[in-house]
């Protein structure tokens, strides 16, 4: 049996920094600048946690800080990271996801993902997977985890609802997370914000 797929992402508000990378793709954020590299980092579990490397791009330790989180086909860790990144020192949160088996993408129209890192103690991820020919939100397949003061809690049901601009890109995402003995949602709502150089740095 072969070993799962690693992907790593990593959140860090305070300089405007984050990424996503996995085998043969690394996809970095800076204050809204995006940066597309052709090479994914070396990643490999290091004791309890996980190390992902890219020679001269990033060197970062993810440690769990929560138990696994079950989304459908990904297992998911919440984890506090640590390390480098463009030169760059960081300490965050972000997240390693495990996929066991391919993503069957015959079968699917959409396969999307939401990583909310508050703090060491609130956090939200999901993910939805759209069945091919599905007629939109109401039909995907959502499975959702919350850390609630620092108690994992998996949702009942979930749906996830997005809006796009007149280019296609996707500028603002809401979740609906229905939990054990409460009535109503939980919602959580985030928008797209588009950074602006001043004119000294476009200089």
């Amino acid at each position: 049996m072969s070993e799962p797929a690693l992907s790593v992402a990593f959140f860090d508000p305070v300089n405007g920094l984050h990424g996503t990378a996995r085998t043969g793709t690394t996809l970095l954020f800076e204050r809204g600048r995006a940066e597309v590299l052709p090479d994914g980092p070396r990643i490999e579990r290091d004791g309890e946690g996980f190390r992902a490397e890219l020679e001269g791009k990033l060197a970062l330790r993810f440690e769990p800080i929560a138990e696994a989180a079950a989304l459908g086909p990904v297992t998911a860790h919440l984890c506090a990271v640590e390390g480098e990144v463009a030169g760059r020192e960081l300490s965050c949160l972000g997240t390693v996801g495990e996929t066991a088996g391919a993503p069957q993408w015959q079968q699917l129209d959409a396969l999307r993902s939401i990583s909310a890192t508050f703090d060491s103690e609130h956090a939200l991820l999901a993910l939805a997977r759209r069945p091919r020919g599905a007629g939109g939100h109401d039909e995907e397949l959502v499975s959702a985890w919350l850390l609630d003061a620092g108690q994992p809690v998996v949702a009942e049901e979930a749906r996830i609802s997005t809006v796009y601009d007149g280019a296609g890109r996707q500028r603002s995402a809401g979740l609906e997370l229905w939990l054990a003995d409460e009535d109503l949602p939980r919602r959580c709502a985030g928008a797209y914000e588009l950074w602006a150089r001043s004119r000294s740095e476009a200089a």
